[in-house]
């Protein structure tokens, strides 16, 4: 009896290690969503040329991303829009951006685990992000 009660424990330590790794693991791409936005919400652009070159890079890092480990994505998208979202509620409409920023922040907004087949182009079609612009 002392036996099955040990492999038990030993069982129930051991799925508890591998989900504290895991947790730890993905805890990176959390805090990396988090510098993103901070940066992205503070982006003083010089020219569109270069703000434009930001967002594919940006667009590229999320792909790639996807790509090579779909749970560090969903970790990092759902960061990212928890970020957007609380921005947005502290800026209200006192905050300005560029129409690169809102393009990305309406696909952040409406970005879902369970429903990704919205192409960047429907979503800045579905979403309008009532804030001021920069002109």
């Amino acid at each position: 009896m002392k036996l099955k009660v040990q492999i038990t424990l030993l069982f129930t330590l051991f799925l508890a290690a591998i989900t504290s790794a895991q947790e730890d693991q993905y805890s990176f791409y959390k805090e990396q969503a988090r510098k993103d936005a901070n940066y992205e919400q503070s982006l003083v652009v010089v020219n569109a040329e270069d703000e434009e070159d930001y967002w594919k890079d940006q667009e590229r890092y999320e792909k790639g991303l996807k790509k090579h480990d779909s749970t560090a994505y969903k970790v990092y998208m759902n960061e990212k829009r928890a970020a957007y979202s609380e921005h947005a509620q502290r800026c209200g409409n006192h905050c300005i951006h560029s129409d690169f920023y809102y393009q990305q922040a309406s696909f952040y907004f409406i970005y879902s685990p369970d429903n990704q087949n919205f192409s960047k182009e429907t979503i800045g079609l579905i979403v309008q992000v009532a804030s001021p612009r920069n002109l």
